[in-house]
């Protein structure tokens, strides 16, 4: 069944509101609660975070989606793929896990035409 440009465009639309959104607010939300870092480990899960955020607003504009995909695909896969390394069972965290493969999906799909990096 062929599908019309425009539903692919709206699909593709929503898909990247959606990701980029969830990817902003939860990078968003452990900083609202957060010190100022003290020491190196805190501020790397602030450049986590912050990173994080930055790759959601990418997204969200659809600017640099390959770039942004690909870092929100690693922020988001790494802490699985360590937790797989060490034994844990592969569909034990399901919601990090669909929210990989949404990033992915994203990645594949590209910003669409209604994108600021399009072109």
């Amino acid at each position: 069944m062929a599908t019309s440009n425009t539903r692919i465009n709206w699909s593709l639309f929503c898909l990247r509101l959606a990701v980029g959104g969830m990817a902003f607010f939860a990078g968003f939300e452990p900083l609202m609660h957060a010190h100022i870092p003290t020491n190196l480990s805190q501020a790397g899960l602030w450049g986590l975070n912050l990173l994080e955020m930055l790759c959601g607003v990418f997204m969200l504009l659809g600017l640099w989606m390959p770039v942004a995909s690909f870092g929100l695909t690693l922020i988001i896969g790494w802490p699985l793929v360590l937790g797989w390394m060490h034994g844990a069972p592969i569909l034990g965290n399901l919601h990090s896990l669909f929210l990989l493969l949404v990033a992915f999906a994203s990645a594949l799909g590209g910003a669409g035409k209604w994108a600021v990096g399009r072109g």
